[in-house]
């Protein structure tokens, strides 16, 4: 298995609030990536403590031999929740801070997946590129009420209205998914400043390129600045 790793500020903003954490110290591979929100430095802050957090606990959870990984993940999610929560009640400058996070651990049976907010993880297989984790967002709502068409979504002036973010609430609820994870298949891990800037068709060719995992990352943040950069970049490439 090879990995890299990405992140890039963009063409507009001044800090950079995304954050990935990578762990190969246990028994299995841990990938997280956080994209923070909140005013002054607090969605760096969320983003850079939810990572440190779950990768932490993680390794700690994954030592031991009995248990569902699923499980773990969703334990490790929620004690980086506590953990940003309680920071937010603290002090002033970080009230209502959060962040998105995606959690992946890789084992002989698959990718583990788990998710909260708005940034997301695809796989591409030989069928293609694939969505596996579906929005917490207003847009996502609108979308399965039937209120909004996802080629509409794509203009709406909330899209990055997020409905659930790790550390702004008291307990947090994160959703699982295993992917089968085949010789040659891709994870990809990435915040929105990638998805709202560059079309699903362009990433599946890219990574469909005969080239390594560091000049696809490259790529893919480079494609997203070209097509304006207006929010962070922040990649994960995971090739088995």
């Amino acid at each position: 298995m090879e990995h890299f790793e990405l992140s890039d500020v963009g063409r507009l903003r001044e800090q950079n609030q995304d954050c990935y954490a990578v762990s190969e110290n246990g028994r299995y591979p841990i990938f997280v990536l956080c994209d923070g929100m909140g005013g002054h430095r607090a969605g760096e802050i969320a983003s850079a403590e939810a990572s440190a957090d779950i990768v932490r606990t993680l390794e700690e959870l994954m030592a031991e031999d009995d248990g569902s990984v699923f499980v773990k993940v969703s334990s490790a999610v929620s004690h980086a929740n506590n953990h940003v929560f309680a920071m937010s009640m603290e002090k002033d400058q970080y009230s209502g801070m959060g962040t998105t996070c995606d959690v992946c651990v890789i084992t002989p049976g698959g990718a583990h997946i788990g998710h909260v907010g708005d940034s997301r993880v695809y796989i591409f297989a030989e069928k293609g590129l694939y969505q596996v984790t579906k929005d917490h967002s207003l847009v996502e709502e609108m979308i399965d009420r039937g209120s909004l068409t996802r080629e509409e979504s794509y203009t709406y002036e909330k899209r990055n209205y997020i409905t659930r973010a790790l550390g702004t609430e008291a307990a947090i609820q994160t959703d699982t998914y295993l992917v089968a994870f085949k010789p040659g298949d891709i994870i990809l891990m990435c915040s929105d400043g990638l998805t709202n800037m560059v079309a699903e068709i362009d990433i599946a060719y890219i990574l469909s390129e005969k080239t390594s995992l560091e000049e696809k990352a490259h790529r893919l943040i480079d494609m997203a600045n070209d097509n304006g950069g207006q929010d962070n970049i922040t990649v994960i490439l995971i090739r088995r």
